[in-house]
């Protein structure tokens, strides 16, 4: 079966980026759009922490972001591959959502992001968790690289 669209969702973790650079293989492979995004998620600071604003964060993060993209699209482009970049405000299971529907993808590919038990806590789990509903309320195929 051949993919038509390829999301990666991307972070700066070592298996984000071999995540980033997987996804672009298969992109090439099956000369499909590629799409990286990530995702600017605050939920955690319920109201700022030490005098850090919500807001301050979210704008850190989206530059942070932004400098992850373009370490992703170097390696897409290494690939021979032009990707899609993203950075999107929210919970991370909400922002995959809506652009795997957005973009019309079959394929998600993420990297497997080891969490401590504190972690998987304070972020409700991780996304490999949820794999199943992003699989059952997109259609779209998860493929997860360690």
């Amino acid at each position: 079966m051949g993919y038509t669209s390829i999301v990666c969702g991307v972070t700066g973790s070592s298996h984000a980026h071999k995540a980033a650079l997987e996804a672009a293989v298969l992109a090439k492979q099956h000369n499909a759009r590629l799409t990286y995004v990530y995702a600017v998620d605050v939920g955690f600071l319920k109201t700022g922490v030490g005098g850090l604003s919500v807001s301050l964060a979210e704008n850190g993060l989206d530059h942070l972001g932004s400098h992850i993209l373009e370490f992703a699209e170097e390696l897409a482009q290494s690939q021979g591959v032009t990707p899609k970049k993203i950075v999107r405000r929210g919970p991370v299971l909400q922002v995959l959502k809506e652009v795997l529907l957005e973009e019309k993808a079959d394929l998600l590919v993420l990297g497997h992001e080891e969490r401590t038990f504190f972690d998987k806590a304070l972020f409700k789990g991780s996304v490999e968790d949820h794999v199943a509903e992003l699989k059952q309320q997109t259609g779209t195929e998860v493929t997860v690289i360690r």
